[in-house]
């Protein structure tokens, strides 16, 4: 059997477009999908990350804590706990996009990286949209003058407790950041 596909794109917008996907997968019948992607080449860059996520550790006065974004996300138009996070600009090395969105979004300073994952992905029913997690150790003083106008970010240091409190509570948290917090909830490490 010959699996396919064709693209069609349903719009024209500077950071993300939507595509109907025309093929037939695992079926003689031909199906229909839609899909969002920030790429130029939507499902044949798949593999390519388009932004990257700072999983950030500090150490503070009252000992090592973790960085965490509380960002307004129009889409639910609620604030989510989460990570600084951002797009890979053109060019731009994973390390470099790791430095800027940092800096940035917190004010903070890039000490080492840890670790960086393999692309990973946002939402795959909905996009081929998928970004690069890293674990960082970082330093300074928080800020948020490198923020763009249109961001609505406040940086929170949080300890176990804090964590163990987000969450208990009924806040928004991002998918990619829940794995992290509740890891840290179970184990009371940082």
């Amino acid at each position: 059997m010959h699996e396919s596909y064709s693209l069609e794109k349903l719009t024209q917008c500077p950071w993300a477009n939507l595509y109907r996907v025309q093929h037939n997968h695992k079926s003689q019948t031909p199906r229909s999908w839609i899909m969002c992607s920030r790429k130029q080449q939507p499902i044949q860059d798949a593999s390519q990350a388009d932004a990257v996520v700072i999983v950030p550790f500090i150490t503070t006065d009252s000992g090592r804590k973790l960085v965490v974004t509380r960002e307004f996300r129009v889409p639910i138009w609620d604030y989510e706990y989460g990570f600084p996070a951002g797009l890979i600009d053109d060019g731009e090395s994973i390390e470099m996009a790791i430095k800027r969105e940092l800096k940035e979004e917190t004010g903070l300073d890039l000490l080492t990286i840890n670790h960086i994952s393999m692309p990973v992905y946002s939402s795959g029913g909905l996009t081929d949209e998928s970004c690069v997690m890293a674990m960082a150790e970082v330093s300074g003083e928080v800020s948020t003058e490198g923020q763009e106008e249109s961001e609505d970010i406040e940086v929170v240091l949080m300890d176990v407790s804090d964590i163990k409190a987000l969450l208990a509570s009924r806040h928004k948290v991002s998918a990619k950041a829940w794995g992290i917090f509740y890891h840290i909830g179970q184990t009371g490490k940082i």
